[in-house]
């Protein structure tokens, strides 16, 4: 396996990438092994790039930016098998789309940054939740363009990402207040709006998150409080067009649960339904849950991946 499939595994296994990242990091991981590829052929160039693809597949958390990286890298593939690339033009190929995901990811973000800066109201208190590379980066920007809000987050646990983001945000001078994840509902009285990301968004609207998301839709609803979800568009999970949901990691037991001995029960991730979504605050503006089927249509996708993917997918959360 080449090192930096190797290293992703890894990261993957231990939850050291977040969604945005990994779209990245897969993308830069699979023109690598094109580039480095030592195969006396096409057909076994291609088999290396699909054994890396199946080995990240094993390990990935539900997260739609590599998806659909893979989607994009299989339907290369598939042209090469018809004929349209050589050895050389295919690892060109790759690298390309590498340096074209980079383009597009400075697009996005300062685009995204744009939009949640016009949402926010000066002034504003903010509620959010586990920590989004995605939203992080607009409320920083929003900030350094002059918007003034505060800040109220929860731990986020089991590992405590909402101290990360409680942490950066403090650290360029925004006003944060943290609190235990149980004391969400108490934070989101005081908050205007609530801002987060996701890992995916579904053909139906709904966004696969950091669990924790779920409730707090749930308790901001209940509190007439509008719930924006910022996402960049390669997080629409086009497999959820064929039926296909992406699996949700179990828990694992925190360091600091003592009862080992007991059965522990639920997912890293949630859903947060359609109907608990104001908007999608998106690269290419803000958009209902509900316009998210015809958006998620006109994305690349691969029959060939999707059916690959039917195996790795499971339709409903294990119990």
């Amino acid at each position: 396996m080449h090192p930096d499939i190797e290293r992703l595994v890894e990261q993957f296994k231990a939850l050291e990438l977040h969604a945005t990242r990994s779209g990245r990091e897969v993308m830069l991981a699979l023109a690598q092994v094109a580039e480095d590829s030592h195969a006396g052929s096409l057909p076994a160039l291609m088999a290396e790039i699909d054994a890396a693809m199946d080995a990240l597949l094993e390990v990935m958390q539900p997260y739609a930016p590599p998806l659909n990286v893979m989607h994009r890298v299989q339907i290369i593939l598939e042209e090469a098998e018809q004929g349209h690339f050589s050895f050389e033009a295919l690892q060109r190929k790759l690298i390309q789309e590498s340096e074209i995901l980079a383009q597009r990811n400075k697009f996005s973000k300062a685009a995204l940054a744009q939009y949640v800066t016009n949402l926010i109201p000066d002034g504003a208190a903010i509620f959010t939740f586990t920590l989004s590379e995605t939203v992080l980066s607009a409320l920083l920007a929003a900030h350094h363009s002059g918007k003034t809000f505060r800040v109220l987050v929860t731990e986020s646990r089991p590992n405590n990402d909402g101290l990360i983001t409680a942490a950066e945000l403090s650290k360029a001078g925004i006003p944060v207040s943290v609190s235990i994840d149980a004391c969400m509902g108490e934070l989101i009285l005081e908050a205007d709006l609530m801002i987060v990301g996701a890992e995916a968004i579904n053909s139906d609207g709904s966004a696969i998150a950091k669990v924790g998301t779920y409730p707090a839709a749930l308790l901001a609803k209940i509190q007439r409080i509008p719930v924006f979800v910022v996402v960049d568009t390669l997080k629409f999970n086009v497999a959820s067009l064929v039926g296909l949901s992406l699996k949700l990691d179990p828990l694992v037991f925190p360091h600091n649960l003592a009862y080992r001995d007991l059965p522990l029960r639920g997912h890293l991730f949630d859903i947060t339904p359609a109907s608990l979504i104001t908007n999608l605050i998106t690269e290419h503006g803000v958009f209902s849950p509900t316009e998210v089927m015809a958006l998620i249509s006109d994305m690349p996708q691969s029959t060939i991946l999707n059916t690959k993917l039917a195996s790795y997918f499971s339709n409903l959360p294990a119990s």
